[in-house]
């Protein structure tokens, strides 16, 4: 029994795999998901162009898995690349494990049994640890480029490692060119794994050279050249001397040209350094050689986009543009080591000086104001970008996670949970913690050279990456999965650690094999199966298709040949997957408000084709886009007008065959879809003559003299032109996920229909919501998918349940509009066939969209339906009640007690203790203001329960709500209605009626 190493490494590495595979096989995402999943299917299926930098290499690979599935397998084949890449990585890191403890104890066939028990076995612990983790395992389940990227880091460590056993014997240094194709290839999916190259050098170092400062430093110096030549040389600048070299010799070397004359150059070198047998500098240019071709697959990327393809972001095919794509220069520029600052004296941001190392440079207003809690750049960034943006990570990988709502904090199961129902409630003990920290001692104590690598492997992919990114405030997503490399570093030493506690336990009982067992059982136990319990439920979406059917019923709510704009990622790349892969409503054209501020994606939806989808009614020259796209402008709120010709329209309603050539149709295009227009649903002679409104714009500050300053953005520019030249031909919607600021306070013009709002030349004054046409809502409700919605095992993250809440919202806008036209049994049909596909759920935090629609219920006569949602969350509202109170109550103290330390400061004269304890004062008075706030709201949440109760008959109920809310908040907030009757009065003032 293990007395073949080489047998026992083989069969225990596919162990790993297998088990790994089968957990992400068994969880993965049959279909897209949200965030970037969907944008990497649809690009990868139709070989596209996707968001700056590109992965074209994941790409290429996403095409050959995807080209012989049929269309409903398209997605899932692509999710499996993420857990293939995963489970390799996991038998990598296996490896990697075994590998360095062989550094400083030799050969396992020479090792006692029990010290065999703790390689294999810490080994294992370590890598199905990995394999469970919060953010590895997230990203092993969809169509992302961290789990593929993550593959290719274990890969280049394993590759070193091996290096390392044979760097005495002939021709070891093929393992090197190994690495550096590797290098090549994984630029093409993403650069975290450049990252490893100095883990790489210090593997070499150490074989080579005993340590001394010059030497190492050295070293250090020669790592990141070769770092820099990677990137941002090879990937950036030498493109950019392409181009330079094109303008210089006026197109006789044209980019084609020098890129030819650079690679024949970097042949001769090979060559030369060859025949002249200088064998450093040939490993070297033939490893550069092998970047090289493997950063070749970005070529895919300018030949995909010549053909202009429908997803074709940033339109890379000309030099100049595709520099632009690898620079990521949409996405503005990050001052990493010098740059300009928040300024504390003037609020600001400070342009007329740099500083060093500047963390808190953006201007946006709520940026500025998160930046004004903090004293300087140094606090904000250990506060903000180390602890919160990586560190809290960190502990939700291996001590506990304490919710999936954004900014939740860690825990680690020793305390209450703050969470229980929420089912990315997880806590681990410390465990795997206490593991890797005790392995990286262990590790530093038997062999300091390797796990100094390991070290700098942890802090490149981990601190590095936070200086590198300098995150602003009040990201969109969490972020933690930027991080999985270091992560990866870690989960290491967890396997180190299992093998430093077998030895322990070994050298108090001499080769006492049950105990060595024991202890690798009990870690396996302990660790990874503990882990993958707690983790199991919130990491399974092996049952979830929300992404494509949010997306079905995004464009399902449109009418034929629509313009549909469309908010971010979560409603624009969902949309993108069904109609590249399943070829769903391809007549609709999505326009994304956030790419519309960009000069290439106005242009290209001016100009192209998509599908059956005409090139939009843009009236910009090249010249005009340019200049609109170069900045922001001022705003001076003014009403806008648009006319509407009624007797054009009444053509291009009744199948006019001028209609083609009035939306900019060129006559040999015999799509069906455009012999005729597409009307409002609604006499057209009951149109307005002119739509007008006020547009204000949107709100950047106020100037010297405290007037409102108000601004356009590109997009907003943009809208207008088309909602102009259009002529209300073609239908234009919004999508209801659109911010009330991108739709140009044009709701009084707003239809709702099903997902999205429709322009309608009519002023509905629908106010916010938009108007409704119960006729035309539920007819396109009946085209909605909900598959799996219902199903209460079923995780959605809080992204998910936010989405939820919107569409309990219409349902609930339905009811009430049945409700005012006197058809209560059609609004008590719709509120029950919502919460039937809808139903909610017990992991939702947010219980006010419950409540609401217990009202409704309550006021369509199914009473009984409104009090069993009301019983669901009583018990929870009077928890946060009290909580939120004694918050309240405690916030208030501190601030009586602040406020006589302040008085005291006056009394003595104490001018600094005054200033400093005024700014504690503000703060604290908008901390209790705020609390105040949540008291009211928590209030109120019980106001709405208690009318329930009343309408259902419950009148004990009810009254004993009064009577416990009122003994619960203070006398600033007004007492408990006490009656049926003044329970409707302040429903009522609520505007729910």
């Amino acid at each position: 029994m293990l007395s073949d190493h080489k047998k026992t490494n083989r069969y225990l590495a596919l162990f790993t795999f297998f088990v790994s595979l089968i957990i992400y096989a068994l969880t993965v995402a049959p279909t897209a998901s949200f965030w970037d999943a969907g944008e990497f299917i649809a690009v990868a299926h139709g070989l596209q162009v996707n968001h700056p930098p590109g992965a074209p290499f994941y790409s290429l690979v996403g095409r050959i898995f995807s080209m012989f599935m049929p269309t409903s397998y398209v997605a899932l084949s692509i999710n499996f690349i993420s857990v293939l890449s995963s489970a390799l990585t996991v038998m990598f890191l296996y490896l990697i494990v075994v590998r360095l403890v062989r550094e400083w104890k030799g050969h396992p066939d020479e090792f006692p049994f029990v010290e065999k028990i703790g390689v294999y076995g810490g080994a294992l612990v370590g890598a199905l640890t990995f394999a469970v983790t919060d953010t590895f395992w997230f990203s092993a389940a969809e169509a992302e480029v961290y789990a593929m990227s993550m593959f290719f880091t274990s890969f280049v460590v394993w590759l070193a490692l091996k290096w390392s056993e044979n760097y005495d014997e002939p021709y070891s240094e093929r393992w090197l060119v190994l690495i550096a194709y590797m290098f090549g290839l994984a630029i093409g999916v993403h650069l975290l794994n450049v990252l490893a190259l100095f883990f790489v050098a210090l593997i070499i170092y150490f074989k080579f050279r005993e340590f001394e400062w010059k030497s190492f430093l050295l070293m250090g110096v020669g790592a990141v050249i070769a770092f820099l030549t990677i990137y941002p040389f090879t990937i950036q600048i030498l493109p950019s001397i392409a181009n330079g070299a094109d303008e210089a010799t006026y197109g006789l070397i044209n980019p084609l040209v020098f890129i030819f004359f650079f690679m024949a150059a970097v042949a001769y070198a090979v060559y030369y350094t060859h025949k002249k047998k200088m064998r450093l500098a040939n490993i070297i240019a033939i490893s550069y050689a092998m970047i090289l071709i493997g950063f070749s697959s970005y070529s895919v990327i300018m030949i995909r986009s010549i053909a202009n393809p429908p997803i074709d972001e940033n339109d890379p095919e000309t030099v100049e543009s595709f520099i632009s794509y690898l620079k990521r220069e949409q996405y503005g520029a990050t001052p990493i080591l010098k740059g300009s600052t928040y300024d504390d004296q003037t609020g600001r941001i400070n342009r007329d000086e740099e500083t060093l190392f500047p963390r808190r440079y953006s201007p946006d207003p709520r940026h500025m104001d998160y930046y004004s809690r903090y004293e300087s750049d140094w606090q904000f960034f250990w506060d903000y970008q180390v602890n919160h943006m990586y560190v809290r990570y960190f502990n939700w990988n291996f001590i506990g996670r304490e919710a999936d709502i954004q900014d939740a904090g860690w825990q680690s199961g020793f305390t209450e949970e703050e969470y229980p129902n929420n089912f990315a409630s997880n806590y681990y003990f410390f465990i795997p913690f206490l593991l890797g920290l005790f392995g990286m001692i262990f590790h530093f104590t038997q062999d300091w050279k390797r796990a100094f690598a390991i070290l700098t492997l942890f802090i490149v992919t981990g601190l590095a990456i936070i200086v590198f990114l300098n995150q602003t405030p009040y990201q969109p997503r969490e972020r933690d999965y930027a991080y999985v490399g270091s992560f990866f570093a870690f989960s290491i030493w967890i396997g180190l650690g299992v093998t430093a506690l077998v030895e322990l336990f070994n050298s108090y009982v001499k080769d006492n094999k049950a105990v060595g067992i024991a202890t690798v059982l009990l870690c396996l136990v302990a660790s990874p199966v503990w882990m993958g319990y707690q983790n199991w439920d919130d990491h399974d979406r092996s049952n979830r298709y929300i992404a494509p059917d949010y997306a079905r019923n995004l464009l399902e709510s449109t009418a034929p040949n629509s313009i549909l704009f469309t908010n971010g990622d979560n409603d624009t790349f969902p949309l993108w997957y069904l109609q590249e892969v399943e070829g769903v409503r391809t007549d609709v054209r999505i326009v994304c408000l956030s790419l519309l501020n960009t000069d290439w994606y106005i242009k290209q939806l001016r100009d192209q084709w998509s599908h059956e989808s005409a090139p939009l009614p843009i009236s910009l020259s090249d010249e005009e886009i340019e200049r609109v796209t170069s900045g922001i402008s001022q705003w001076q709120p003014k009403n806008i007008e648009i006319p509407v010709d009624k007797d054009m329209l009444k053509e291009a309603f009744s199948a006019d065959p001028q209609y083609k050539e009035a939306i900019g149709v060129k006559p040999d295009t015999n799509l069906s879809i455009l012999q005729h227009g597409i009307d409002f649903e609604m006499p057209v002679d009951s149109l307005d003559e002119m739509v007008s409104w006020r547009l204000n714009g949107r709100q950047y500050g106020q100037d010297r003299q405290g007037n409102m300053v108000y601004y356009l953005q590109t997009q907003d520019h943009l809208i207008l032109d088309i909602l102009r030249t259009n002529d209300w031909l073609r239908p234009v919607y919004f999508a209801n996920t659109v911010s009330t600021q991108s739709q140009l306070n044009l709701h009084d013009y707003f239809r709702t229909e099903g997902k999205a709002y429709r322009v309608v030349p009519k002023n509905f004054g629908g106010g916010r919501d938009g108007y409704m046409d119960p006729q035309i809502f539920t007819d396109r409700l009946e085209n909605f998918y909900f598959r799996e919605w219902g199903d209460p095992d079923l995780y959605l993250d809080e992204n998910i349940r936010r989405m939820l809440s919107n569409y309990r919202f219409n349902f609930m806008q339905l009811a009430s509009v049945y409700n005012e036209q006197g058809k209560p049994d059609s609004a008590a049909y719709w509120l029950k066939w919502g919460e039937e596909r809808v139903p909610f759920r017990k992991d939702e935090e947010n219980q006010s969209v419950r409540l609401l629609y217990a009202v409704r219920y309550a006021q369509v006569g199914l009473e009984e339906d409104g009090a069993r949602l009301a019983n669901d969350a009583i018990d929870e509202l009077y928890e946060e009640l009290e909580s939120r109170s004694t918050r309240f109550s405690e916030l208030q103290e501190e601030y009586m007690q602040l406020g006589q330390e302040f008085q005291n400061a006056r009394n003595s004269g104490d001018v600094r203790a005054q200033r400093n304890i005024r700014t504690e004062l503000n703060t604290l008075s908008s901390r209790a203001q705020n609390a105040g706030r949540n008291v009211a709201s928590a209030r109120q949440n019980l106001v709405l329960v208690q009318y329930v109760y009343y309408q259902a008959g419950e009148t004990e109920k009810a009254d004993s709500i009064a009577t416990r809310v009122n003994e619960i908040v203070s006398a600033e907030f007004p007492p408990m209605p006490s009656s049926k009757e003044a329970s409707e009065q302040e429903i009522m003032r609520y505007g729910i009626n």
